[in-house]
């Protein structure tokens, strides 16, 4: 029970930061198709986003794992 708390609680902190990384990944990119002057910065947040995003998506994975398995023990005790 604590793992699947835990978890949710870190899915709903990368929920949070998902939902910037969004807006920054699509500031970046319209900068970058732009051909904007020195797009190092951009691509560096284009890479972080990235990283971000596959965390969140993840933690998902992880923490719907978890409640499967606990909603699978809360009922054998039925």
């Amino acid at each position: 029970m604590k793992k699947l708390i835990f978890s949710a609680t870190f899915t709903a902190a990368f929920g949070f930061l998902s939902v910037i990384a969004i807006i920054l990944l699509y500031l970046s990119l319209s900068d970058i198709a732009n051909h904007e002057a020195d797009l190092v910065l951009e691509w560096y947040i284009a890479g972080i986003c990235i990283i971000i995003l596959s965390a969140f998506t993840i933690s998902t994975f992880v923490t719907l794992g978890f409640l499967l398995r606990y909603i699978r023990i809360c009922e054998s005790y039925k």
